[in-house]
This record gives structure tokens, C-alpha cells and sequence, in this order.
């Protein structure tokens, strides 16, 4: 049902209003996207809106929160002008504000995309639980990649990227797949034209995690080979073997075991080169596991014990944190279970309690449930 409100004169700044659905593209828009585009006072959009008959044009009301523009607004022409590109920005910075509160409150803090807000924003919106703010964003989700769009378009890019960033990090993972693959090329593009490689390799370092927790592992895929090749162009080890452990967990969800083989020869190499034997022993233990899964039984063995003896052979203060060396720890000695090795595999889980014991109490206290286990019985999970 069309809820139109009652007529008012349209003010000289009405432009910006219009512009809120120029540049955006939108048929519909919310009160906060009007509000923050058109840098209005709260409360000052009620009395902006036209009624809607024959003869008149202007904003409308559509529902509680809802405004669109008749008649349709034509496209702007391009390259944009001033005004145009200052309603992107405000739109922009204030879903920035509020993208940020709801990572906070959702526990997924964006790291890496730091950004200064130019305009006036008002506050953001605020949400009293996880759950408002997921719902919050699943209705904004047209909204929010338009803004994305906007930005590239306005040559905001900068802005469009950090945007892409967060929407990343809090968009559920249940949403439209062709939303998520029209935000990654909007996202990825605007940091091309920035021409900043390390920003388009964080973004799909993002994209490729969203994508394999959505169990898109194909999209996954491509965008951590993509993230692989500018790393690589960059020189960035930290950055290579970051995004070869992300790729070796997707082909091991995927069940592409081979593939996951590959990803840990590079790190080994990549560990050699720096002189990282935490490394080195966490790869070996993981590539164990995974020639074990790929069915190669008497390989994973042989493996499986050259990485316990360079665990054994690690100073634990400073190679690695208690609780990383106890977690490299458990899984050899799961590994070791898993092929019928009791023996050495509780010999890991010991050295595994030592380092837990005043350190984290619950990891090892499912430690000492590994040590009580009857051999020739499958482990409990982690």
C-alpha cells in the first residue's frame, strides 16, 4: 500500500535529495540515507516530503521508513559533479559509522582498512544486541552495495573500499550469492583504480574466508589464488604464507587433498627461506594429517614422526605461544592416534598439558580427556 504524505514547498537544497537516488540508483531509499545524504536535521525529512498527485513531483513517502522520488529520476550524467560526489560521500561515511558499530558488537573488528571521516555524520545507528544488528544489515544489503557501487563511481574510492572491508567481515554468510559476487567486483575494482595492491589483497583475503564460510569453496578458491599472485608480486612472505594456510583449510573442506599437498610444499619452502622452525613443525604436522587423509598411510607416518622430532627439538619461550605450541601439539598427537600409534601420540598430548597447565585451564582440561582415552577407541573432538 502507497503511504503518501501530506505537501510541502520543496526547499532550494532539494537537489540533494534527488541525488540521494541519482547516485545511489534506487527506486527506494531509507530515512537515514535521505537524512545523512542531504545533511538534514532530525525530523527535517517529514517536512520535506510532497504529496504525490497529478502535477507534482518530489519525495514521497512508501512506508514507516521508507522514501522514493516520482516521477523516476533520470541518470546523472558522467563524470559527476561536486554535488553529486558530496552526497556519496556523506552517504558513504555514515553507513561507515554504522558498519563499524556493528562489527564491534558482532565481535569482527576490521583490521587494516583505517579511514578518516571528512563530513558531518550523524551518530550511527545503535543496536542493542548481535541479532539487531545482523537483522539491520540484511535489510541494507541493496543499499549498502549501491554505496559501494556510488563510491567507485564518484571516485571515492578509498571509501568504497573500506566499505567493501566491513561489509565483508559482518554480512551473514546466508545471503544472496549474487550479491556477494557484485560486492567483490564493486570492492575489488574501486582498489584497482586506487591502484593500491596491498588493499585489494586485503579485501580478497576477506572475500575468500566469507566465501568458504558460505561453502562457496570454487569462489573461495579463485579469490585466495588472486590474493596468492599479488602477495607474491609484492614480495610479502608474511602475506604468501597467510594466504597459503586460508588455502590448504578451503581444499581440505573442498576435499582436495592434493591441492592442500601443494599449499603446504610451498609453505615448507617459504618457512626454510625465513628460518621459522615453529613453522616448519606446525607444516609438517599439518601435511601429515593431510597425506593421511589422501589415503597415503605409510607417507603420513613418516612424516608425521620427522614433525615430532622437530617439535621436540623447538624452544618453546619465543618460537611460539603456549597455547599455539599445545594446539600443534594435540593435533599430531590425534594424527599419531588416528594411524594406531598410542604410544607416541600420548607422549604429544603430555607435552601438550605442560604447556597449558596455568595457561588455559578448559584446553587443558580436554588434554587430560585425550590422556584417559582407551586405545583402539576413536578420540573425542576438539
Amino acid at each position: 500500500m502507497l503511504l503518501v504524505s501530506r505537501a510541502w514547498d520543496r526547499p532550494s537544497d532539494d537537489v540533494e535529495l534527488l541525488h540521494c537516488f541519482q547516485v545511489l540508483d534506487r527506486p527506494e531509499l531509507p530515512a537515514w540515507v535521505l537524512t545523512v545524504g542531504a545533511n538534514l536535521e532530525p525530523g527535517e525529512l517529514e517536512d520535506l516530503s510532497v504529496r504525490l498527485n497529478e502535477g507534482s513531483a518530489g519525495l514521497v513517502r512508501l512506508g514507516d521508513d521508507l522514501f522514493g522520488w516520482r516521477p523516476e529520476p533520470q541518470s546523472l550524467p558522467e563524470p559527476w559533479g561536486a554535488r553529486a560526489r558530496l552526497v556519496t560521500r556523506r552517504i558513504g561515511e555514515g553507513l561507515l559509522t554504522t558498519l563499524d558499530t556493528a562489527c564491534g558488537l558482532l565481535g569482527h573488528p576490521v583490521r587494516g582498512f583505517d579511514y578518516r571521516v571528512d563530513t558531518p555524520v550523524p551518530a550511527p545507528v545503535r543496536f542493542s544486541e548481535p541479532s539487531q544488528a545482523t537483522a539491520w544489515l540484511r535489510r541494507h544489503l541493496p543499499v549498502s552495495l549501491a554505496t559501494v557501487r556510488a563510491g567507485g563511481r564518484a571516485g571515492l574510492r578509498s571509501l568504497a573500499t573500506v566499505l567493501t572491508a566491513r561489509l565483508w567481515v559482518c554480512a551473514p554468510t546466508d545471503v544472496s550469492r549474487q550479491w556477494a559476487v557484485d560486492l567483490a567486483e564493486a570492492g575489488t575494482q574501486a582498489a584497482v583504480d586506487d591502484r593500491r595492491p596491498r588493499d585489494l589483497a586485503g579485501l580478497l583475503r576477506l572475500s575468500a574466508r566469507w566465501f568458504a564460510a558460505a561453502g562457496d569453496f570454487p569462489t573461495a578458491e579463485a579469490h585466495g589464488v588472486r590474493e596468492w599472485v599479488l602477495w607474491k608480486e609484492l614480495d610479502d612472505a608474511t602475506g604468501m604464507i597467510d594466504t597459503l594456510w586460508r588455502r590448504a583449510h578451503v581444499y581440505r573442506a573442498a576435499g582436495r587433498g592434493n591441492r592442500e599437498l601443494d599449499c603446504y610444499q610451498r609453505l615448507l619452502s617459504l618457512y626454510r627461506q625465513s628460518d621459522d622452525r615453529f613453522g616448519l613443525a606446525h607444516t609438517q604436522v599439518a601435511r601429515g594429517v593431510a597425506l593421511a587423509g589422501v589415503g597415503r598411510a605409510r607417507d603420513a607416518a613418516e612424516q608425521l614422526r620427522e614433525a615430532a622430532r622437530a617439535v621436540g627439538e623447538l624452544d618453546s619461550p619465543g618460537a611460539a605461544s603456549p597455547g599455539e605450541l599445545a594446539s600443534v601439539l594435540e593435533t599430531l598427537g590425534r594424527a599419531l592416534w588416528n594411524l594406531g600409534v598410542f604410544g607416541a601420540a600420548r607422549r604429544q598430548f603430555s607435552a601438550a598439558l605442560r604447556q597449558l597447565v596455568d595457561v588455559d585451564e578448559q584446553a587443558a582440561q580436554r588434554i587430560r580427556v585425550l590422556l584417559a582415552h582407551p586405545e583402539g577407541h576413536s578420540l573425542p573432538g576438539r
